[in-house]
């Protein structure tokens, strides 16, 4: 885990490509990751979630996109959510669209496997829920979020969320979703959790010195 932060210097958002964390109560490390999963004109049912570089420069990036969005075993997640973007290039002109095709009644979901446990509780087995899903309607998704919080589930190993296509039951894969718009579709996704931190060492309290009789 790379190095904490602390409220007092916490000015900005947390560095997702760099897993930082933040010791926001004591006893726990909290951890905030974004990244996002491009829908293209070819599609699919299933999209690796890429935690992009700070470099931005195509032509000049030391630094290479991270492909995978994953959760430390013993992570308690409390937060998910999802986000499709407007893909307009000039968002005061028009109504706003995602450019995505899709098959009525589908939804797209964050998880670690298509199917969901029933009634949108976070699991170790599957991190999905139908209340942060948004829905397939009149062919195309529109522009918005969805969200889950939960009191946290606790994993037993590691999980790596993708952005999944279900049917409408939420428990299976739906059919492919494509996007029309130029460069693709964006899809915005977060994950919040923590884990429990490190035990206090002897340099975090003040021992007696020991003297000699």
């Amino acid at each position: 885990m790379s190095k904490k932060i602390f409220p007092g210097n916490w000015v900005t958002t947390l560095s997702s490509y760099q897993g930082q964390s933040v010791v926001a109560l004591p006893g726990r490390v909290y951890c905030h990751k974004i990244g996002y999963a491009l829908v293209d004109s070819t599609g699919g049912t299933s999209f690796d979630v890429v935690i992009p570089s700070p470099d931005l420069r195509a032509d000049d990036k030391v630094r290479s996109d991270i492909t995978g969005l994953t959760i430390p075993a013993g992570a308690v997640v409390y937060s998910l959510g999802i986000r499709v973007s407007d893909t307009r290039k000039d968002v005061g002109v028009g109504s706003a669209e995602s450019g995505l095709v899709g098959t009525n009644t589908d939804t797209l979901k964050l998880a670690s496997a298509v199917n969901s446990t029933a009634g949108g509780v976070i699991s170790a087995s599957a991190l999905g829920t139908t209340a942060a899903d948004l829905t397939v309607a009149s062919t195309t998704i529109a522009p918005g979020t969805g969200r889950f919080s939960s009191a946290g589930a606790t994993l037993s190993g590691a999980l790596t969320l993708k952005v999944f296509v279900a049917d409408s039951t939420g428990a299976s894969a739906g059919s492919t979703i494509t996007s029309t718009a130029a460069g693709g579709t964006p899809i915005i996704v977060e994950v919040s959790y923590y884990v429990d931190d490190a035990v206090a060492t002897k340099e975090d309290t003040f021992l007696p010195y020991q003297t000699e009789s």
